[in-house]
Protein backbone atom coordinates (compact mmCIF):
# COMPACT_ATOMS: atom_id res chain seq x y z
CA UNK A 1 0.00 0.00 0.00
CA UNK A 2 2.48 2.47 0.98
CA UNK A 3 4.40 1.89 -2.42
CA UNK A 4 1.61 2.26 -4.09
CA UNK A 5 1.38 5.75 -2.85
CA UNK A 6 5.08 6.44 -2.80
CA UNK A 7 5.11 5.75 -6.72
CA UNK A 8 2.23 8.19 -7.29
CA UNK A 9 3.94 10.99 -5.23
CA UNK A 10 6.96 10.44 -7.39
CA UNK A 11 4.76 10.47 -10.81
CA UNK A 12 3.64 13.45 -9.19
CA UNK A 13 6.43 15.06 -8.42
CA UNK A 14 8.15 14.21 -11.65
CA UNK A 15 5.40 15.47 -13.48
CA UNK A 16 4.76 19.35 -13.65
CA UNK A 17 1.75 19.52 -15.25
CA UNK A 18 0.12 16.99 -13.57
CA UNK A 19 1.38 18.86 -10.53
CA UNK A 20 -0.56 21.71 -11.96
CA UNK A 21 -3.42 20.17 -12.79
CA UNK A 22 -3.70 19.05 -8.78
CA UNK A 23 -2.87 22.61 -7.66
CA UNK A 24 -6.06 23.76 -10.25
CA UNK A 25 -8.43 21.53 -8.90
CA UNK A 26 -7.88 22.22 -5.02
CA UNK A 27 -8.11 25.81 -6.22
CA UNK A 28 -11.56 24.93 -8.06
CA UNK A 29 -12.75 22.59 -5.00
CA UNK A 30 -12.16 25.36 -2.62
CA UNK A 31 -13.82 27.72 -4.82
CA UNK A 32 -16.63 25.48 -5.04
CA UNK A 33 -16.84 24.84 -1.53
CA UNK A 34 -17.19 28.96 -0.61
CA UNK A 35 -19.45 29.63 -3.07
CA UNK A 36 -21.91 26.69 -1.49
CA UNK A 37 -21.14 27.96 1.90
CA UNK A 38 -22.00 31.13 0.92
CA UNK A 39 -25.25 30.50 -1.23
CA UNK A 40 -26.50 28.38 1.91
CA UNK A 41 -28.09 28.90 5.02
CA UNK A 42 -24.73 28.23 6.80
CA UNK A 43 -23.41 31.56 6.31
CA UNK A 44 -26.19 33.01 9.17
CA UNK A 45 -24.01 30.72 11.41
CA UNK A 46 -21.04 32.91 11.17
CA UNK A 47 -20.66 35.19 14.62
CA UNK A 48 -20.21 38.91 14.59
CA UNK A 49 -16.75 40.41 14.72
CA UNK A 50 -16.05 40.26 18.45
CA UNK A 51 -14.69 43.59 18.28
CA UNK A 52 -16.75 45.53 16.92
CA UNK A 53 -19.47 43.87 19.18
CA UNK A 54 -17.48 44.49 22.85
CA UNK A 55 -15.35 47.07 22.00
CA UNK A 56 -17.33 49.50 19.35
CA UNK A 57 -14.10 49.71 17.12
CA UNK A 58 -12.85 47.93 13.94
CA UNK A 59 -10.68 44.99 13.43
CA UNK A 60 -8.52 44.67 10.36
CA UNK A 61 -10.88 41.92 9.46
CA UNK A 62 -14.13 43.99 9.39
CA UNK A 63 -15.92 43.27 6.01
CA UNK A 64 -14.43 40.54 5.21
CA UNK A 65 -16.95 38.06 4.75
CA UNK A 66 -19.27 40.96 3.08
CA UNK A 67 -16.38 41.28 0.72
CA UNK A 68 -15.56 37.44 0.11
CA UNK A 69 -19.79 37.20 -0.64
CA UNK A 70 -19.70 40.47 -2.70
CA UNK A 71 -16.88 39.18 -4.60
CA UNK A 72 -18.21 35.97 -4.89
CA UNK A 73 -21.94 37.22 -6.34
CA UNK A 74 -19.81 39.30 -8.96
CA UNK A 75 -20.27 43.26 -6.76
CA UNK A 76 -16.74 44.29 -7.16
CA UNK A 77 -17.42 47.71 -6.17
CA UNK A 78 -19.09 46.74 -2.90
CA UNK A 79 -16.53 44.36 -2.35
CA UNK A 80 -13.96 46.88 -2.47
CA UNK A 81 -15.75 48.77 -0.43
CA UNK A 82 -16.07 47.02 2.40
CA UNK A 83 -12.94 45.21 2.74
CA UNK A 84 -10.32 46.85 0.32
CA UNK A 85 -7.17 44.90 1.19
CA UNK A 86 -8.63 41.52 1.56
CA UNK A 87 -9.86 42.73 -2.30
CA UNK A 88 -6.39 43.35 -3.27
CA UNK A 89 -5.56 40.14 -2.07
CA UNK A 90 -8.05 38.37 -3.45
CA UNK A 91 -7.33 39.61 -7.26
CA UNK A 92 -3.14 39.44 -6.33
CA UNK A 93 -3.63 35.64 -5.59
CA UNK A 94 -6.16 34.91 -8.80
CA UNK A 95 -2.84 36.87 -11.02
CA UNK A 96 -0.51 35.17 -9.27
CA UNK A 97 -2.20 31.93 -10.25
CA UNK A 98 -2.65 32.90 -13.19
CA UNK A 99 0.88 33.82 -13.70
CA UNK A 100 2.28 30.19 -12.05
CA UNK A 101 0.04 28.51 -14.91
CA UNK A 102 1.79 30.85 -17.52
CA UNK A 103 5.41 30.22 -16.05
CA UNK A 104 4.82 26.70 -16.02
CA UNK A 105 3.34 26.14 -19.41
CA UNK A 106 5.81 27.96 -20.94
CA UNK A 107 9.44 26.81 -18.97
CA UNK A 108 9.84 30.96 -18.41
CA UNK A 109 9.74 33.18 -15.75
CA UNK A 110 7.82 36.14 -17.04
CA UNK A 111 6.64 39.18 -14.35
CA UNK A 112 9.61 37.45 -12.08
CA UNK A 113 9.15 40.74 -10.01
CA UNK A 114 5.17 39.68 -9.45
CA UNK A 115 5.87 36.07 -7.28
CA UNK A 116 5.99 37.21 -3.68
CA UNK A 117 8.36 38.47 -1.71
CA UNK A 118 9.04 38.57 2.53
CA UNK A 119 9.06 42.48 2.34
CA UNK A 120 6.25 42.34 0.05
CA UNK A 121 3.81 40.55 2.95
CA UNK A 122 5.81 43.97 5.28
CA UNK A 123 4.22 46.39 3.95
CA UNK A 124 1.35 44.92 2.67
CA UNK A 125 0.03 44.20 6.38
CA UNK A 126 1.82 46.93 7.29
CA UNK A 127 -0.43 49.33 5.55
CA UNK A 128 -3.47 47.22 6.55
CA UNK A 129 -2.74 48.25 10.02
CA UNK A 130 -2.47 51.78 9.04
CA UNK A 131 -5.95 51.79 7.13
CA UNK A 132 -7.52 49.85 10.81
CA UNK A 133 -6.29 52.50 12.68
CA UNK A 134 -7.49 55.60 10.40
CA UNK A 135 -10.78 53.81 9.69
CA UNK A 136 -11.05 53.81 13.45
CA UNK A 137 -10.36 57.20 14.12
CA UNK A 138 -12.67 58.48 11.30
CA UNK A 139 -15.30 56.05 13.26
CA UNK A 140 -15.04 57.79 16.97
CA UNK A 141 -14.81 61.40 15.19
Amino acid sequence: MFKKIKKINQIIQNNKYLKLLLIQLVIAFVLVFIFVFINSSLINLIPPCFWLKNYGFYCPSCGSTRCVINFINGDFQSSFFYNPFLFVLIIYLFLLDLLYIINTISNKKYLKFFYPKWWYVIIYFSLWAIYTIIINVLNFI
